[in-house]
């Protein structure tokens, strides 16, 4: 995209985007629409961000859509919901049936979840080891009196002990103690087998429930499955839903106290200010900071430039504008749509090149560089494949802002990277179909005993949060309509919930220092020969240039010499028990 001087007057300053739904959704998309089912605490926090949160901004959705994600997360919950309120209904028939039995199983379900938590694995050994073995003998004893009741029953009953009289009704008074007995037989195997039913008929629910949501993730979220969006019954909620599917689509990050929203975690940053002094002679040099952004940005986009060679070529490398919007704002605010009550997120290029030419105004623009995750095939001088295209799982973004202020230019250099999805959540291409059952029965085995003692509060929490989800975004709104000024920021990216921090795969890690790295260089050298043909005296550029260089140098493994004495030592080993990382620190 250009800077262009003159804009379409025709066209509006600020508006809501265009949102078109894809025919197939991109891997990364897939992945977050199988969260949900795999990870209840993601669906909740994106429901929570996305959909309850009526008038707030969502950060701009790149390389994935947010609409698909957000559907998927309230139809994961409906289905949780329906599980426990099976699951319920399990323990009630049991507590009718067999009281002692269903209580006495809820308890010892209950001990082993707590010896289970995290705060009984924190006790020494021989604590937990004491705790393991009342819970084992208590447990023999509950099935030893249970089993040794039914015994002395049925031998009871052998002795033969006379269970009724005459009671003068003639003919029919023999027939009444053996309807008796017959009765008290059924009765007391149904109270034998009861018990055995139950657990059977907890397990069936809870392994038909997951084996359809494994289906969901092998059957719709499928790679290259045509895409369908799940429906929503509220008509308020799917109104939400198209504007947020809307405003995912703009230029305009509305946050809260993050500018890089969606963006990942902050890597690696430098900022300075150059006084524009002519080569010779005094005063400054008037520049152009349209044309200087349009500069850098067709020197970004060169890294693809066709005449260089295949591998030599970025392909995957593209820049767009964007700008940054504090989210406190007035309701009133050129920035808030009247008719949706929610932050504009698409300017014009009308309104860029206004934004850029002032940059004191509430506005802030930056050049947004993206290397996405997906790799390029490898082919040999012959064109044999070697190896296709594989995503590399992190995505690296770099910030340039530039602006000409008080007769000195400001530029400021922002890399963030995006790690990939969480390993869990990568199930969606991992699992195959014929394995659906099985992985089915092993995670219901897993976690058979806390579904049954947790059962009833996940409903109630799930059946709660469900019937108040249309309450709460009308609380949402009624909070933005009762001040004058309301935060319409975004608080969080969905796509960072899903990300796997810290990065432990040190081939990213390298990757991400690679294109961080080779940005900065054309960035700066871009500006620096922009300067130069201006007549700016580049000297205190070139330094700061310099002294960043040297601030931001990164050596992996073996010494290093500095000068005659100056030594550096370093090792790739992370200390015991540590991951590496990345070591940024979150945007």
């Amino acid at each position: 995209m250009g800077y262009p001087q003159q804009g379409n007057q025709g066209a509006p300053l600020l508006s809501m985007p265009a949102y078109h739904p894809a025919d197939t959704l991109n891997d990364t998309t897939r992945r977050l629409c199988g969260a949900p089912y795999l990870d209840p605490d993601f669906a909740n926090a994106t429901i929570r961000e996305v959909v309850e949160s009526e008038r707030k901004a969502v950060p701009p959705s790149y390389g994935f859509d947010l609409d698909p994600v957000a559907r998927h997360c309230l139809r994961a919950r409906r289905l949780l919901l329906i599980r426990y309120a099976m699951v319920t209904g399990v323990l009630m028939v049991g507590l009718c049936l067999s009281s002692l039995a269903t209580v006495a199983w809820l308890s010892l379900c209950a001990v082993v979840v707590g010896l289970r938590s995290s705060a009984v694995r924190e006790l020494p050994r021989s604590f937990r080891l004491a705790g393991i073995t009342v819970v084992v003998v208590l447990a023999l004893c509950l099935l030893g009196s249970f089993f040794l009741s039914v015994v002395l029953g049925s031998v009871v009953d052998s002795l033969g002990l006379p269970s009724g009289q005459d009671g003068g009704f003639g003919d029919y008074g023999d027939s009444a103690p053996a309807v008796d007995d017959a009765f008290a037989d059924g009765l007391r195997g149904l109270v034998l087998l009861a018990p055995i039913g139950l657990a059977a008929a907890m397990f069936l629910v809870l392994f038909l429930s997951r084996r359809h949501a494994y289906g969901i993730l092998t059957t719709e979220l499928a790679p290259g499955v045509k895409a369908v969006a799940p429906r929503v019954s509220s008509a308020r909620v799917e109104w939400r839903l198209g504007v947020v599917a809307a405003m995912q689509r703009g230029n305009i990050c509305v946050q809260d106290i993050d500018p890089f929203a969606g963006a990942g975690w902050r890597e690696h940053s430098w900022s300075f200010a150059t006084t524009l002094k002519p080569k010779n002679g005094d005063g400054r040099v008037a520049i152009d900071s349209l044309a200087l952004n349009q500069r850098v940005h067709d020197a970004v986009v060169g890294l693809r430039d066709p005449r260089l060679r295949d591998g030599e070529r970025i392909p995957n490398v593209y820049v767009v504008p964007y700008v940054a919007a504090d989210g406190n704002r007035r309701s009133d605010d050129p920035l808030i749509d009247p008719q949706t009550r929610t932050p504009r997120t698409l300017a014009s290029t009308e309104t860029i090149a206004a934004i850029v030419g002032s940059p004191q105004g509430g506005l802030r623009h930056y050049l947004r560089a993206v290397v996405p995750a997906n790799g390029k095939e490898i082919f040999t001088p012959d064109g044999r494949l070697v190896l296709p295209a594989q995503d590399s799982g992190i995505g690296v973004t770099a910030f340039v802002h530039l602006a000409v202020e008080g007769g000195m230019l400001y530029t400021e250099f922002v890399s963030t990277v995006m790690p990939q999805v969480n390993p869990l959540y990568h199930l969606v291409d991992n699992l195959r179909p014929e394995r659906v059952p099985y992985h089915a029965a092993v995670h219901t085995v897993l976690s058979f005993l806390r579904d049954n003692i947790l059962g009833p509060v996940y409903l109630a929490r799930l059946g709660w949060d469900t019937l108040r989800l249309t309450g709460r975004m009308a609380r949402s709104a009624r909070r933005a309509d009762e001040f004058r000024f309301y935060d319409y920021g975004a608080d969080f990216s969905v796509r960072e919930l899903a990300a796997q921090r810290p990065t432990v795969n040190f081939m990213q890690i390298l990757d991400a220092e690679k294109y961080i790295k080779l940005l900065d260089r054309v960035v700066t050298d871009t500006v620096l020969e922009y300067l130069d043909e201006q007549g700016v005296d580049t000297t205190e550029f070139q330094s700061a240039v310099t002294n960043v260089s040297i601030g931001n140098a990164t050596f992996h493994g073996g010494q290093q010499n500095f000068g005659s004495r100056n030594v550096n030592v370093q090792t790739n080993s992370a200390p015991a028990g540590q991951p590496r990382t990345t070591g940024g620190s979150r945007g």
